[in-house]
């Protein structure tokens, strides 16, 4: 599977994927295997049995191209902000989860004070509970996102110094 390919099945996976991203996947994944190239390359300037200087001019560069990969998976929505921020747009197409949930909340609370068989208190505190559950974003999948792509880093990783070894 292609970077590209896995890149769309994460963004189809999180709901926010859509053709139009397409050009800026493409140029994610080009920053993404120069900067693998670039890496190794400075690997090859370490002297016999040292590592590389973080002084040399390709280090500058990999700094700047980890920054670039970095505003891009952001831009399409791979980071918990960049993620957060899309799907921030996509609510205002439609209603989201949150919504449904105060809503159906919001019924639940009307038929029970017409009941008479709770107080105001118990009353306050689902709306409370209402309230402060619809600002909460979903951390726990943008978490998971996370951790999943670090651990597919960290295979490319082990990948890239086994070539090199």
């Amino acid at each position: 599977m292609t970077r590209e390919q896995r890149y769309k099945q994460r963004m189809q996976a999180l709901g926010i994927y859509d053709e139009i991203y397409d050009p800026e996947i493409t140029t994610l994944c080009q920053i993404e295997r120069e900067l693998q190239m670039a890496k190794k390359a400075w690997s090859k300037t370490a002297p016999p049995g040292g590592k590389p200087s973080v002084l040399d001019d390709l280090y500058a560069t990999i700094q700047k191209m980890r920054g670039e990969v970095l505003q891009h998976r952001d831009a399409l929505g791979l980071t918990p902000k960049g993620m957060h921020r899309l799907r921030g747009i996509q609510e205002a197409d439609g209603p989201d989860q949150k919504d449904l949930i105060a809503q159906k909340l919001d019924r639940i609370a009307d038929s029970v004070a017409g009941a008479g068989t709770v107080d105001d208190s118990a009353i306050k505190a689902m709306l409370d509970t209402r309230d402060a559950f619809a600002g909460l974003p979903d951390f726990e999948e943008a978490a998971a996102i996370s951790e999943k792509m670090d651990a597919e880093d960290y295979d490319l990783k082990q990948a890239v110094a086994e070539d090199m070894g």
